[in-house]
């Protein structure tokens, strides 16, 4: 069984540019367990890696890596605030074959509850 909890449920847009395109938003709700990790706000893909998370005041920076069909590494940079957060990942790697530049604008609002996993 996996341990649940009480969590905040964030509205989550993200606005990604690719080799100078600006692709349509995307919007999805993420559970997000209270006092979770920093990493834990990361992107939530099988193969890829969060490390090196660290935490100044409402800010924090973190390295992702990412294996694969389309291996990528890159930064993060978010910024906490009391309703939710908003902030930045560049990632640089292979696509299809292609070198490729990716930055992810994020912004996610809290909603409301909902029961972490």
């Amino acid at each position: 069984a996996v341990a649940q909890g009480w969590g905040d449920q964030d509205a989550v847009t993200v606005k990604m540019e690719v080799a100078g395109m600006v692709l349509p938003p995307m919007s999805q709700r993420l559970c997000v367990k209270r006092g979770a990790n920093d990493a834990d706000f990361g992107p939530r893909q099988e193969n890829c890696r969060v490390s090196d998370a660290t935490r100044t005041g409402s800010r924090s920076t973190f390295k992702i890596a990412c294996a694969g069909t389309n291996p990528m590494t890159g930064t993060g940079d978010f910024t906490f605030g009391a309703n939710g957060y908003n902030g930045q990942i560049r990632l640089k790697g292979k696509m299809e074959g292609q070198d490729v530049d990716m930055t992810q604008a994020i912004d996610a609002r809290r909603v409301g509850g909902c029961t972490a996993r």
